[in-house]
């Protein structure tokens, strides 16, 4: 059976839920409301909508059928005048057409544990992707993905990941391409005045596109029963992949390329290196090395810059939230090096998680997020050595310049008396000459005379 596009939008009297089912026969067309409970069958087409509230069926129920365009109405009373539908804009939060299962039976490409039990610290110590919750298996993935992940977690616990990665970073470093765009800057100056997309937008103005909503249709239905590490896990990690997704953004002038995926991948250490952060501190001050250290652009202005969009970003709805990770998605399916499998292993857990989170919980960690500034010594790698350095490099070559200017003056100014006081010595020997010439032809006339 086939999950129709749909939508659902409400007034203070009623519901009305749009479908479209174009290959339909409408022979075999049922609709049942049972309270909260709607119910859609047109063969090939099943839907099944679990809403947040009761809806009657009375005299005024309307339903329409558009055969151009495939798309059914209908229209019911709500059981209580004026109720409002919380969230019913979060469609996909209200559909059930499968079985409801557990993380453990999720079909994927990976061996996960059966055994429905909340897994302990040291459990996850192995683990790998979201909520760190797969496990065995990994071999046949990182020998065909080699060029996504920087390690193998069968091989290599969480703690030394960390360990290994920071290692990796502090070699990658390089100074001289930092510095460089710390001297050279037109181009990160530029980058900094962009406006994101969402800078003007409100939660009333956010909508699902018909192909996001064709995404979110065919997501199975799972109940993630997570302990509170790995609810920490998840929220940092969340806040780690949509840091690289604000930062291609902005250095891409919100314009995806071919190399979006590549940059998103390599800033978020969840991703490649498959690192788990249970702290909030500790995540972003790893996508601000990585963003000083990888990408093109390596500026510790513009990574604040990316944390201010991220902050704002975040302070939208959850329908935003999963808007950019539906695109992460396709950025991730289109590309050339296999970063497919981090939909599989990330992306799509995200989505159906985000879904059904306790969404006060999750505004509570934002507080948290929204009070956290970054410095430049809290990167480990001297960032501000290194500009004072060249500054006051700077200022010793402006001063050396001034002093041999100063010396030239001085020679010019010596040469100039020089010449003065040849110009008089020379006037004054020519002004002796005429003299004794003068004082001879006197002495001539009176010898003449005599």
């Amino acid at each position: 059976m086939l999950t129709p596009r749909f939508k659902l939008s409400q007034d203070d009297r009623s519901i009305t839920i749009e479908i479209r089912a174009p290959y339909c026969s409408l022979r075999e067309l049922q609709v049942e409301v049972d309270e909260n409970v709607f119910l859609f069958f047109c063969k090939p087409y099943f839907l099944r909508l679990f809403l947040p509230g009761k809806l009657i069926e009375n005299e005024n129920y309307r339903s329409s059928f558009d055969c151009e365009s495939g798309e059914f109405t209908f229209t019911y009373d709500k059981a209580e005048y004026g109720e409002h539908f919380e969230d019913l804009d979060f469609i996909t939060k209200f559909l059930v057409t499968r079985v409801e299962t557990t993380y453990e039976n999720k079909p994927n490409i990976l061996v996960i544990d059966n055994e429905a039990k909340l897994p302990n610290e040291s459990d996850l110590s192995q683990g790998f992707g979201f909520a760190l919750m797969g496990h065995r298996n990994f071999v046949a993935v990182s020998s065909e993905f080699s060029e996504v992940f920087e390690i193998d977690p069968s091989e290599v616990n969480l703690k030394e990941r960390r360990k290994l990665r920071l290692q990796f970073e502090q070699g990658k470093f390089d100074m001289g391409h930092y510095l460089a765009d710390y001297i050279e800057n037109e181009d990160i100056l530029s980058l900094l005045q962009l406006k994101t997309p969402w800078n003007d937008i409100k939660d009333d103005d956010i909508t699902f596109s018909n192909k996001e909503l064709d995404f979110l249709k065919d997501l199975p239905n799972i109940n993630y029963e997570l302990s509170e590490l790995q609810i920490k896990y998840v929220f940092n990690g969340l806040i780690d992949i949509l840091y690289a997704y604000c930062y291609d953004g902005r250095t891409t002038d919100y314009d995806t390329n071919s190399e979006s995926g590549w940059t998103i991948v390599k800033l978020s250490a969840t991703l490649c290196w498959l690192d788990a952060f249970d702290n909030t501190k500790d995540v972003l001050i790893s996508a601000f090395r990585r963003s000083v250290t990888y990408p093109l652009f390596r500026n510790f202005e513009l990574s604040l810059k990316v944390l201010e969009d991220l902050k704002q970003l975040l302070k939208l709805s959850d329908k935003y939230i999963i808007k950019c990770l539906i695109q992460i998605y396709y950025i991730f399916l289109g590309g050339d090096c296999c970063r497919y499998i981090l939909n599989n292993l990330f992306i799509k857990d995200y989505i159906i998680y985000i879904i059904n989170w306790d969404r006060n919980r999750w505004r509570e960690f934002l507080k948290e997020v929204d009070s956290l500034e970054i410095k430049k010594e809290e990167l480990g790698f001297n960032l501000f050595e290194i500009e004072q350095g060249f500054t006051l490099e700077n200022k010793m070559e402006n001063l050396k310049i001034s002093v041999v200017s100063d010396d030239s003056d001085d020679e010019s100014s010596e040469s100039s008396d020089s010449d003065d006081s040849s110009e008089s010595e020379t006037e004054s020997s020519s002004e002796c000459q005429s003299n004794t010439e003068t004082v001879g032809e006197k002495e001539k006339y009176i010898t003449t005379d005599l």
